[in-house]
């Protein structure tokens, strides 16, 4: 009787179905040994705790989390066999590395960024003071957006706003030039700037704007306006035929409005600023072997320039 109840009560797993789980605990323990622990590893022993802690979010991240799946899968097709599967999900896996780390990115953004001049300094408000200050220096738009109604903040290329008040500040301009104008009718880049420089100390009497839905407009706007100057800016810069233009937008973005500046016949002078790259000396850290999405995103911006240089754009 007893022996007919142990029958027909629950069945223990037998010990095959068992087994059929360590393969797939023994991929995961080889896969993060052979890569994640050795830099997280690594890591702490550069830099220390807290950087093996940023490190180890980095990886928890969703381009983390598809850089590991890639690596696992990797080690996974190659311990069954599918050699042509695991060698694509590592070409997979290396091209997303490549994608999301400094070695690449930078070297790519470097290829299209306008170069930092050092020399009399890097910065250009505070150069020799000039003897004859540009008449007008044009600060691109796209650094700035509204948060609320009536409250706007910088973004990543916020650079440009900075340096244009910096330039007024030091006395190398006598006007400053906002551009920019927003395809859905709000949040229009000019305005947006305009306030911020004010918000920086710069009179609004010496701030002017123009239009531009991109940087072809805005040099198209630009032309136009120095054809026909409003009185009101020849009144601060005089009636000089030749003014002498300054231009302040992203290093990356330099090159491409260079270009369409000229396309204009407008001869400006290159301020670059918000540069995506440094050059300062840095040690080799095993966390930058992480991807992640600002990388990511330096790339996409170095792509884009490259691919507007050759249409022409």
């Amino acid at each position: 009787m007893f022996s007919n109840r142990r029958e027909t009560g629950a069945k223990a797993k037998p010990d095959s179905q068992l087994s059929g789980t360590r393969p797939v605990w023994r991929k995961l323990v080889v896969g993060f040994g052979l890569l994640p622990l050795p830099i997280l590893a690594t890591t702490y022993a550069q830099q220390g705790f807290i950087a093996a802690g940023r490190a180890a979010t980095s990886m928890a991240m969703p381009t983390g989390i598809a850089w590991l799946a890639l690596w696992l899968l990797t080690i996974h097709a190659f311990s069954v066999g599918k050699m042509r599967t695991a060698a694509c999900c590592f070409l997979l896996f290396l091209a997303w590395t490549l994608s999301g780390t400094p070695f690449t990115t930078d070297s790519a953004i470097k290829l299209v960024e306008y170069p930092l001049e050092e020399s009399p300094h890097p910065a250009f408000e505070k150069r020799t003071p000039a003897s004859t200050p540009f008449d007008a220096v044009v600060t691109l738009g796209g650094s700035a957006s509204l948060i609320l109604d009536d409250f706007a903040e910088i973004n990543d290329d916020g650079e440009r706003i900075v340096s244009a008040a910096q330039a007024y500040h030091a006395r190398a301009t006598r006007t400053l030039i906002t551009t920019g104008t927003s395809t859905d009718g709000m949040d229009n880049p000019a305005e947006v700037s305009r306030e911020l420089l004010i918000s920086l100390g710069v009179p609004p009497e010496v701030i002017f704007s123009i239009d531009g839905a991109n940087t072809k407009a805005e040099m198209k706007s630009l032309a136009e306006f120095l054809d026909s100057p409003p009185s009101e800016w020849l009144d601060i810069v005089g009636r000089d035929s030749s003014p002498e233009i300054g231009l302040i937008t992203s290093a990356f973005h330099i090159p491409r409005a260079m270009r369409l500046a000229s396309g204009q016949g407008l001869a400006l002078t290159p301020l670059p600023c918000a540069f995506r790259t440094s050059k300062t000396s840095k040690p080799w850290l095993a966390s930058d072997l992480i991807p992640n999405a600002d990388n990511q995103l330096k790339l996409g911006i170095a792509m884009k320039e490259m691919l507007a240089a050759l249409l022409g754009r």
